[in-house]
């Protein structure tokens, strides 16, 4: 079927392919098509997951590791609750870590991620190699955490269980280089699509500070 392009549209068309950006209109075509699977709602949503995996991250390091009164409340009388706190606060925090780290297509189900974003991203040469890197970096913090998940948070494993090993473990501040390595990604593809970055929220660290406040030291 022959396509009829406007004046205006071939006159775009020229000037996309007089910048080097795209050799052919079958080119800024199949760009087109690809780039419809990543709208600005979608690049939003994704954006939006991982600022909420940022943001439970940075509660439980506020609230516990980073935390004066740690020690105190570990002692104090409200401990075993404390204690249970910071377990729960921990496990869906390495959960929502690895969820942006599922395969774009699972059983069937179309999940977004960090696979979907750059899979059906289309993105140009200018930004492909460096989200293909940071994606690689990203993957390989997660992969230390996706056997605590696949073998206890989603459900449990007998034999992990009765082997009594240690899951999910990482380096020492590896966890702010992943984050770090996240907020650039997230800059990437919101800048490409939506235009600008996408900073992640820190006001938890306020909300931290107040909650604390009204914890009566006893």
């Amino acid at each position: 079927m022959p396509i009829q392009l406007s004046l205006e549209t071939e006159r775009l068309v020229d000037q996309e392919i007089a910048s080097g950006r795209f050799y052919s209109v079958d080119q800024i075509i199949r760009q087109s098509v690809l780039m419809h699977a990543l709208s600005a709602s979608v690049i939003l949503e994704f954006c939006s997951l991982c600022n909420r995996a940022h943001e439970l991250w940075l509660n439980h390091l506020e609230l516990f590791d980073n935390n004066p009164r740690n020690s105190e409340l570990m002692k104090s009388i409200a401990s075993c609750e404390w204690r249970r706190l910071s377990i729960i606060s921990q496990e869906y925090s390495l959960l929502q870590i690895v969820k942006l780290h599922d395969k774009a297509v699972m059983n069937g189900n179309i999940t977004l991620g960090i696979d979907y974003i750059l899979t059906y991203g289309g993105w140009s040469d200018s930004v492909s190699p460096r989200l293909e890197a940071l994606a690689k970096e990203l993957d390989g913090f997660a992969s230390q955490l996706r056997g605590f998940r696949n073998k206890m948070l989603s459900h449990y494993d007998l034999a992990t269980i009765l082997a009594g090993a240690p899951l999910g473990g990482f380096a020492d501040d590896a966890d702010k280089k992943y984050f770090e390595d996240l907020q650039e990604f997230v800059n990437i593809v919101h800048d490409q699509v939506v235009g600008g970055p996408y900073p992640f929220s820190s006001n938890v660290i306020n909300d931290i500070a107040f909650f604390l406040r009204t914890i009566k030291p006893g």
